[in-house]
């Protein structure tokens, strides 16, 4: 509490960087992801949560997140088709998902620009190596390694800063500013 009275507690919500499938490519992981269900157990992803995420920042205070779009303005990288063809499963956090054998340049190169702008100005997220994936399912209970006979192709032509917020459904994935790829 502030001398008056007020809460001076800062406010922040949670955010990252990612990509989100169109409605074709997001009903075909749907798909991918309910024989998974079935099959390894746990819990699918629900189709509008599909996503592939660029960089995750965490908990970023509000009054930060227009500075935070301002430097994405300055971001200019071209647009990449994805070709998901491997199911794999991440046993320490028992996700099944779905990736790339061969990922774009395009998207590192997006990735890479992101790290960089951010670090200019200041803003911090964690240094892990970076693992492209989509998550399918949750709390899977077995391993699963699939090469699909046909990939699920996506061409991705815009990434967006996304607001990860709970709910008492799970977490619901808010759109706070789109940027199109060239």
């Amino acid at each position: 509490m502030s001398e008056k009275g007020t809460d001076t507690k800062i406010k922040s919500i949670r955010v990252f960087f990612a990509i989100f499938p169109n409605e074709f490519v997001q009903k075909q992981l749907a798909y991918q992801a309910e024989i998974l269900e079935s099959t390894y157990g746990g819990r699918k992803v629900r189709t509008q949560n599909f996503h592939l995420t660029l960089l995750f920042l965490g908990d970023i205070s509000t009054h930060r997140i227009e500075a935070l779009q301002q430097t994405m303005k300055n971001i200019s990288a071209k647009k990449f088709e994805l070709s998901l063809d491997k199911v794999c499963y991440w046993k320490r956090n028992q996700i099944t998902y779905i990736q790339a054998n061969q990922f774009p340049n395009e998207l590192f190169f997006l990735v890479d620009l992101l790290k960089t702008a951010l670090s200019e100005v200041g803003f911090l997220f964690d240094k892990y190596i970076y693992k492209p994936h989509v998550t399918l399912i949750r709390k899977a209970t077995h391993s699963a390694e699939i090469d699909l006979p046909i990939p699920i192709k996506w061409e991705v032509n815009e990434w967006s800063l996304i607001q990860s917020k709970q709910t008492e459904h799970g977490v619901d994935y808010i759109p706070l500013k789109q940027w199109n790829l060239k």
